[in-house]
């Protein structure tokens, strides 16, 4: 686990809401992999990575009082008719990392290792959680999972 800031930056994307508890429940993983198969089937990272900063992959999770708003895009200042933006701000971050497997599973392993760990949790100050696929291969992933931290 390193710590790393970030500066401000813009997303584009879609959303949805997932209903649950905190920012860590096990009944998520279900639908972030159904609203990602409907993203892929629909085109959109295929649209929008031409427009991306970093060619990365984002999924965002924001805290919201029934659960979780799920937010996927890129990094980008453009902005196209359909979908969404999102500004994320200035912060530090636990930045935990891993790779060789399924993005879902990688990324689910990373948050339940930071959260079910009490002092690491402790530290996350319930703002907006990124998951990164660094090499856009989600089957073969190598991932990041950026967990915003008290100052």
């Amino acid at each position: 686990m390193k710590v790393k800031s970030r500066e401000t930056f813009k997303l584009i994307g879609r959303s949805i809401e997932i209903q649950g508890q905190g920012v860590n429940d096990e009944k998520y993983s279900k639908e972030k992999t159904e609203f990602f198969k409907e993203l892929f089937n629909q085109g959109m990272m295929k649209e929008l990575m031409p427009i991306s900063t970093d060619k990365k992959g984002y999924a965002v999770i924001i805290p919201i009082e029934s659960g979780i708003k799920y937010f996927a895009g890129v990094v980008s200042d453009d902005y196209n008719d359909g979908y969404e933006s999102l500004e994320i701000s200035s912060q530090s971050y636990v930045v935990l990392t891993t790779n060789d497997g399924v993005s879902r599973l990688l990324f689910d392993k990373l948050e339940n290792e930071f959260f079910t760990n009490e002092d690491n949790a402790s530290k996350y100050n319930g703002k907006e959680i990124l998951e990164v696929l660094l090499n856009g291969n989600p089957l073969n992933a190598e991932v990041e999972l950026w967990v915003p931290i008290k100052s």
